[in-house]
């Protein structure tokens, strides 16, 4: 007698945070490819971003997979055993390391970066054909056209948690006259704290550290590329 299949432990998730609704006036939406134990509460991250408007960096980092108040929602593509976690990592780490898969700023984004990265997982036997060619489309589109298009095509589909920004609202239309100040993304704790985080901000201290190369180019203040509102949708119109 065969003995049993042992259930998978492990999974990929393509992770979209902020609306990226172009026709509002959004960026696109920020995206990264999660790594994680099922049931896990964080995940290893595969993402870029960009320091400045000028280059893009690979920043690969442990972080919450799912309570994270810009996260949309993600798409989760397949599940795996444990020993196949390390394989699976090492293979986005060595697409990640690798400049000539980092599109240049101006003419890629971090959508782009995922596509190429689903497609490389596929072309390893990791991920079932034409994922690749499904993400690639998805490239500029926004959060909720992506769910649709998960939803339709079969795929799993998990929706980020649900911000309520708790408060009196800024503005009525009836307020004719009467200005107040906007203050109720400022004042919601979480979205703040998200928010600092992005953009590289510690609450106390700082590294106290020295290095250079890589270590400082990663400890650049991030910029809060992953937020789909106007307040923010101005400052970078890339991933």
């Amino acid at each position: 007698m065969d003995p049993p299949t042992q259930p998978p432990t492990h999974a990929i998730s393509i992770n979209i945070y902020g609306r990226g609704d172009a026709t509002l006036g959004d960026g696109p939406s920020h995206m990264g490819i999660a790594v994680y134990e099922v049931g896990a509460s964080t995940c290893q991250m595969h993402h870029i971003r960009n320091p400045t408007d000028e280059y893009f960096i690979y920043d690969p980092r442990v972080q919450p997979l799912q309570d994270d108040p810009v996260l949309r929602g993600r798409c989760e593509l397949i599940t795996f055993r444990q020993e196949e976690c390390q394989h699976v990592n090492s293979l986005l780490s060595a697409f990640g390391n690798d400049a000539s898969n980092i599109p240049e700023f101006g003419v890629g984004n971090c959508q782009d970066w995922v596509a190429g990265a689903v497609a490389m997982l596929e072309d390893a036997g990791v991920l079932a054909s034409g994922e690749g060619a499904f993400w690639k489309s998805m490239i500029n589109e926004g959060a909720e056209s992506m769910k649709r298009a998960c939803g339709d095509s079969g795929r799993k589909w998990i929706d980020g948690p649900e911000v309520v920004f708790e408060g009196e609202p800024d503005a009525r239309f009836k307020d004719e006259g009467i200005k107040k100040e906007i203050g109720k993304l400022k004042d919601n704790e979480a979205f703040r704290e998200r928010i600092q985080a992005l953009m590289g901000k510690k609450s106390s201290g700082g590294d106290g550290g020295g290095g250079g190369g890589e270590s400082r180019e990663r400890n650049v203040a991030e910029r809060p590329f992953y937020v789909s509102s106007p307040f923010f949708s101005l400052t970078n119109r890339r991933g």
